[in-house]
């Protein structure tokens, strides 16, 4: 296989990650080195480069596929549409931090990559934000269409209530409390963030 064809095969892309990402989980991204991605996905290191330029390049296209996985189970919150939008939004913040915190369970040497990717590809953590306030904003939305809120401007609104839950998902902070104590403050402060939002 030449270079422009290797670089551009997607199935051995997807091998990279799969084998990066459960080397990141099990021995951590520190000890995880290129020949080790390399061995484990049966090719050689040279062509593993002809994919990804380093090891953090293969950090932020995992702590991508990861942030994709994380947004399409919210959005399966988002599409209950059965659920008020005071419900909604609470089930979004409870939603987020169960997923974060089973991840943080199942996968602890997974902190490691999140660590580089906070610190080196900032525009990543951009990326995420954008995509939660994004949602978030939704929600706000159906509920200012619903009656349900009063809010001015939604996006400055979903960009204050994202701020208010980041201790539910951030992974470092996830060996605070037991799941069940995590999610106790998870609804009380959903139920503050609905007094502020519900039209009186």
């Amino acid at each position: 296989m030449n270079a422009g064809k290797a670089k551009n095969n997607p199935s051995s892309k997807i091998v990279i990650l799969d084998v990066a990402e459960d080397l990141f989980a099990v021995r951590g991204y520190r000890e995880t080195t290129i020949a080790d991605i390399a061995k484990q996905a049966n090719m050689s290191a040279a062509n593993l480069y002809r994919h990804f330029e380093n090891k953090e390049d293969i950090a932020a296209a995992c702590a991508h596929r990861c942030m994709e996985r994380k947004n399409k189970a919210l959005r399966e919150v988002l599409d209950r549409k059965r659920l008020s939008a005071a419900e909604r939004l609470e089930e979004f913040i409870v939603s987020l931090l169960r997923y974060t915190y089973e991840e943080t369970q199942n996968r602890p040497k997974m902190n490691e990559m999140v660590e580089v990717v906070i610190c080196c590809r900032p525009e990543m953590v951009h990326l995420m934000m954008s995509n939660l306030q994004s949602m978030i904003a939704e929600i706000l939305a159906q509920g200012n269409a619903q009656k349900e809120f009063a809010v001015e401007n939604v996006v400055a609104m979903a960009e204050t209530v994202f701020a208010s839950i980041v201790v539910f998902y951030t992974p470092l902070f996830m060996h605070l409390h037991p799941l069940p104590e995590f999610e106790h403050h998870a609804r009380a402060m959903a139920e503050l963030l609905l007094r502020g939002l519900t039209r009186r």
